[in-house]
Parts: C-alpha cells; structure tokens; sequence
C-alpha cells in the first residue's frame, strides 16, 4: 500500500468515527510513525509504505477513532513555542492558556523592571533579591515553565541581574512528574541553542533561574511570598462534564476538570488564600470560562485586589482576570 492510500484509508476511519479533524489527524500520526516532516512525507506519497509502518499507523488511527485525544496519542502539544509533553494524567495545554501565560509574562517583566530597577537589588525594602512566580493547579508546567524561561531571557538579555525563583504545584503527584520533565526538555533545548551559557547551579537549574516544583493541594505546602501568582484551575461545572466532548470527558484527567457544584469551588479558595502569599503590589492572574467574569471578578475585589481586569481570548470570550494586591 502507498503512503497516500494508506493516508486515504485513515481519513475515511477518522470520520466515520466522528472525528472533526479526520485529514489533519490523520496526517499528524503519519507523520508521527514515520518520522517525516511535512516535505519529506510529500515525496514519499506514492512509494509503497514499509508493512511495520502501515501496522504502526493503523493501530494510532484506531486509538483515534475512538476519541483518543491525538495529543495523548503522539504525547506532545506545542504551547507558547515550547514542546510539552502530555499524558492522561495532565490537561492538554490549550491555545487559550496562551492568553494567561502571555499576561502573566508581560506582568512579570514590568514588575521586574518597576521593583528592581535594574540593580538587582529590591527596591520596596522586601529581603530578597530574586523575582518569585508560582503556578498553583500546574499540571502539565506549560505555564511556569514558559512564563519563566521567557522572562529569563528577557532579563539575561538586558543584563539584569536578578534571580527568578519559579514554583510550579500541584496536587497530583504524576502531574508534577510531568511537569518537572517538562522543565527539564525545554532548558535541555534551550541551553543547546545557546552559544554559551552559564554552567553554575544546582542540577536542572541554571545560574539565575531556579525551578521548584511541589505536590501540594492549593497553598497547603506553599512557603513565602510571590511576586505573580498564576492559576488555570478546574473550573468546569460538575454535572456539565459529561456533557462535553469525549475526548474531554472520557481521557482527560476529571482531577483537572472539576470545578464543583457550580465550577467555583477552586476560585473561592485560591482568591481567599492568595492575599497570604503576595508581596505588595503582586498580581493574581487565572484562567476562568467566560460566565464565571463577574462572580470571580467580585470575590476578588471583595477580597482587596484592586485593578481587576477582565481579558478576552481571540474569540471574544472573557478567558483571564487579573488583580493587583496592594498588601
């Protein structure tokens, strides 16, 4: 059989399955099994596909075909320009947590540039000279680790010299397993792609950037204060799960999805608690569904944050909310 037939065969599986994607997926897992990139496959299409490739991708198609998220399948996703790896005992990073990674970044360079001015010495009498982010319901790490090694770079590239002290918790043991070789894949990368870098440090860590990451439910196992908070809890309603699409519903971990009787439980907690763990003048950044604005909006307000701000994700939807804690 061809590449293209074999291809052809694939795409007629995947939607009679119901798959929506059924020719994009379908060319993702031949990719996948031969190792080719979009070029290479193109040449290829019509020379005969070896038989242990053929039986290799129609076992990936079946696994597909029964709602098998392709991210768990091929055990990546890209998020912010990194490679995570995913498995079902995390989320799949998603294109709308961009929006929260990218404002928490943004906040975070700010912040860095207003408190510590470049001297790397802490300029609101606070006793630490290290910028500190933590990530609480981190799963997969595609927040802190991205959030983090973009804002290293940044300051390395200006010659600022303050440290970045990231935490990265939560309460799934094998989420943060995951998390923590995710770190460890994208410095591994980043590093290879530097000229030179620095060589000091403890293992995993680099001069200046330093990664902690905790099993923890919420803030329970959490020290110190925090510069950014950032936050993309389960927030669906509880008997609304089952609703959804299946591969949500039937592979994704429901640990990361439930977000109680009215999908709130997680945001009274963190807005409650978080006031106990931010400098002055830190933010609070999380990940919301779009009709939870208001109610969220409100406990953070009652709870003293000042400036709450709503953010829209490109499809117009209100999918990030941000406060600041003046202390």
């Amino acid at each position: 059989m061809r590449y293209s037939e074999a291809k052809k065969r694939a795409i007629s599986v995947l939607m009679e399955a119901g798959i929506e994607e059924a020719e994009v997926d379908s060319e993702y897992l031949l990719l996948n099994v031969t190792g080719l990139d979009k070029a290479g496959l193109l040449m290829k299409l019509f020379e005969e596909m070896p038989e242990e490739e053929e039986k290799a991708y129609d076992e990936l198609i079946k696994r597909r075909s029964t709602h098998e998220p392709l991210q768990y399948i091929i055990g990546n996703q890209n998020f912010m320009g990194y490679t995570f790896l995913v498995t079902p005992d995390v989320l799949i990073p998603r294109f709308d947590t961009e929006i929260l990674a990218e404002l928490a970044g943004k906040r975070a360079y700010e912040a860095v540039l207003k408190i510590f001015k470049g001297s790397g010495e802490c300029d609101l009498g606070i006793d630490n000279t290290e910028f500190r982010i933590l990530d609480i319901c981190t799963g997969s790490g595609c927040v802190p680790v991205s959030v983090g090694l973009d804002l290293y770079k940044k300051i390395r590239s200006k010659n600022i010299p303050t440290a970045i002290s990231v935490t990265a918790a939560d309460i799934s043991e094998a989420a943060v397993e995951v998390a923590k070789k995710n770190y460890k894949l994208n410095l591994d990368e980043y590093m290879s792609d530097m000229s030179a870098f620095e060589s000091t440090g403890t293992e995993n860590n680099i001069s200046g950037l330093e990664y902690r990451f905790v099993i923890s439910d919420l803030f329970n196992n959490i020290e110190g204060k925090y510069h950014i908070i950032t936050a993309n809890p389960p927030y669906i309603v509880q008997k609304e799960i089952e609703d959804l699409m299946p591969e949500i519903s039937e592979h994704e971990p429901r640990l990361a999805l439930d977000g109680g009787a009215d999908g709130m439980d997680f945001y009274r907690r963190i807005v409650k608690e978080a006031v106990d763990y931010l400098y002055p003048d830190g933010r609070l950044l999380m990940e919301f569904d779009d009709s939870q604005a208001e109610p969220v909006a409100d406990m953070m307000k009652e709870a003293g944050f000042t400036e709450v701000e709503v953010h829209r994700d490109l499809a117009g939807l209100r999918r990030v909310i941000e406060g600041r804690f003046l202390g």
